[in-house]
């Protein structure tokens, strides 16, 4: 790729805009600092993509995104094939996500202005729209359904767009200061394309996603992965408000609680991250049969003499069983099997294995 720099006044000194500083440094890495300063440094004379890299060490296929990055940042314009530098935000022109063969630099273009008419033609249009539909008769509009996100792994936006974004919009920028305060470190590209993800793409809006990232650092798990799956399944569930946003963490610190409690009665320690399944056999047998400890000690203990290890179908074969007889406390089970008639007393307190195996098949297709 052959390139000409040709940036007037500065091809006398070793000149850096100060957006690079102001709003590019941030988000740049060594790489595209190090392309940036050698064009600048080299103005006034031709160079091509492999004298770039045997001067700066940066791979020859890295250059054309570096290079792309500073013009998404509005350091330079690209008007077609020439690269030209950015007095101002108005003559800012978006990175075209296509190859360039070759770039050249040379006296800044003025932006086009568009004639007047033409901005103003599309305002008349829609007042015109705006009083063909109050003419029309009242008819009941249906209401527009809530927005709820479905997809389980939306694609992140390219490196280009996410430049581009920052870019110009303000949202985003806070968006990013804050996360990185929160977090204590600087964001990659790949992190800010998620948090733009979560914010145009699954819809969060930013006070949701900053109770997100918080919540995140209290569990001791503030990284953009967890963030990421954690804020797309909360689109998917619909949360996109603050109260939805809180009633979710509620939710989710009793579940955490209650499989807490179970595993502490089962006598379980170092169980990592407990699976969805498990999470719902928590809250089943704890917020909504009422068992407590005790009972869960019990039926852990039963499947275990019984199976030879630790079954959580076959336990809550157990529990389910005893949650039908209102049998919930040791005492009201030891009445339970004392009550029940002889022949069938051993049948009560061993548990037919072939019976539970029936629940537990009839579990599977759930």
């Amino acid at each position: 790729m052959s390139i000409f720099i040709d940036l007037g006044a500065w091809n006398s000194i070793f000149a850096v805009p100060t957006k690079v500083v102001d709003e590019g440094l941030k988000f740049s890495d060594g790489v595209k600092l190090k392309v940036l300063l050698y064009v600048l440094r080299n103005s006034g004379t031709s160079f091509d993509d492999s004298e770039i890299s045997k001067a700066t060490g940066v791979n020859v296929t890295d250059i054309p995104e570096a290079l792309d990055y500073w013009v998404s940042m509005g350091i330079f314009n690209r008007i077609d094939n020439t690269l030209v530098p950015a007095k101002n935000e108005e003559e800012f022109v978006p990175v075209q996500q296509t190859p360039v063969q070759t770039v050249q630099m040379s006296q800044p273009v003025q932006p086009v202005t568009q004639p007047q008419q033409t901005v103003s033609q599309p305002e008349q249009t829609v007042q015109h729209t705006v009083v063909q539909e109050k003419e029309q008769p009242d008819i009941e509009q249906p209401e527009e359904p809530k927005k709820v996100f479905t997809a389980t792994r939306p694609q992140k936006p390219d490196f280009v767009f996410t430049a581009q974004r920052l870019a110009v919009d303000e949202e985003l920028k806070m968006l990013v200061d804050e996360t990185q305060t929160t977090l204590g470190k600087v964001l990659s590209n790949s992190d800010i394309a998620t948090l733009l993800m979560l914010k145009d793409t699954c819809g969060l809006p930013l006070d949701v996603i900053f109770m997100l990232i918080h919540y995140c650092v209290s569990i001791d798990k503030g990284n953009i992965r967890t963030i990421e799956n954690i804020g797309i399944q909360w689109a998917n569930d619909g949360v996109y408000s603050l109260e939805a946003a809180d009633n979710k963490i509620k939710q989710i610190q009793k579940t955490t609680a209650n499989f807490s409690i179970v595993s502490k009665a089962f006598g379980l320690k170092n169980v990592g991250s407990p699976t969805k399944k498990q999470l719902e056999y928590g809250d089943k047998w704890i917020s909504e049969w009422k068992f407590s400890p005790e009972m869960l000690r019990e039926a852990y203990e039963r499947c275990v003499d019984t199976k030879g290890t630790m079954n959580l179908r076959y336990i809550d074969g157990i529990l389910k069983r005893w949650h039908a007889g209102n049998v919930h406390t040791i005492d009201e089970l030891n009445k339970y099997e004392k009550s029940v008639n002889k022949p069938s007393q051993k049948q009560a307190s061993s548990y037919d294995i072939s019976e539970f195996e029936k629940i537990n098949l009839l579990e599977d297709f759930k």
